[in-house]
């Protein structure tokens, strides 16, 4: 277990993208994800569905940005997925308001439910204390994403050695060198804890001269500190995977610069 976590750690913070600025106020931590799985044989009249009813929704001034992923790497292929970020738990009431005076949930039903086979609904809350993230965004268009599924008894040492390791990443300069990161708690379903780093081609995942591992030694002046970090990280969970996303700008909401 602690190989698997420091090697999906150090997988997922293996890339040079972009400069981040910290010293902001944060956005709002929530973000709505939906999972489907379209019905076997109907992808294309799924994907159909799904192009049309973004315009929909650009049509009628949607005021949530929709990010649609599919899944380039991992063990289930045939998984969509669908974000809206950043709101707090009373913008989620004003938006269902405006959902249901839109008509957004009607215009799914009717056109896109009937080629989708199951649906998984949560929400993401985001640690931006303990994340790197660029306040424009980025746009991958790859994302490496490592989840952990948390224990039921996981030691506090856990929670504690994951801020550690981010606050080393930030104050050497790991975001600068190597690029962003972020963590997400999931709400709903399997308590669960994320990872997300963005990827600009392949060419980004090939592992650098120095990998977190190395740079999280260095900054603690001993391998036997840095071993003891990631064990401590690695006690609080059951299993962990990875898989890396692709951006799909053709069933996302359009941007405001299309």
């Amino acid at each position: 277990m602690k190989k698997l976590s420091v090697l999906g750690l150090m997988a997922a913070l293996l890339l040079p993208v972009g400069v981040v600025a910290d010293e902001h106020e944060a956005p709002p931590p929530l973000t709505d994800v939906w999972a489907m799985v379209p019905k076997a044989g109907m992808v294309p009249q799924f994907e159909a569905a799904v192009t049309e009813h973004m315009a929909y929704r650009a049509e009628n001034d949607d005021s949530r940005r929709w990010m649609a992923f599919t899944p380039v790497i991992g063990d289930k292929m045939n998984i969509y997925l669908f974000r809206a970020c950043c709101f707090d738990w009373a913008d989620h009431d004003a938006y269902g308001e405006e959902s249901e005076e839109k008509g957004f949930g009607k215009n799914w039903n009717e056109n896109v439910n009937q080629y989708v086979d199951h649906y998984h609904h949560y929400f993401n809350k985001t640690d931006w204390e303990n994340s790197h993230w660029p306040d424009e965004g980025t746009d991958g268009p790859y994302y490496g994403v490592t989840t952990w599924v948390i224990k039921e008894d996981a030691p506090s040492a856990s929670s504690e050695a994951r801020k550690q390791m981010s606050q080393l990443a930030k104050e050497g300069g790991w975001g600068e060198k190597r690029g962003p990161w972020v963590w997400f708690h999931q709400i709903g379903g399997k308590d669960k804890l994320t990872l997300v780093a963005p990827y600009s081609n392949f060419a980004d995942m090939a592992p650098p001269e120095q990998n977190f591992y190395a740079f999280a030694a260095e900054q603690l002046g001993s391998e036997e500190k840095a071993d003891a970090m990631f064990a401590d990280f690695s006690s609080g969970f059951a299993s962990s995977d990875y898989t890396l996303w692709k951006h799909r700008k053709d069933l996302s909401s359009p941007s405001d610069d299309e």
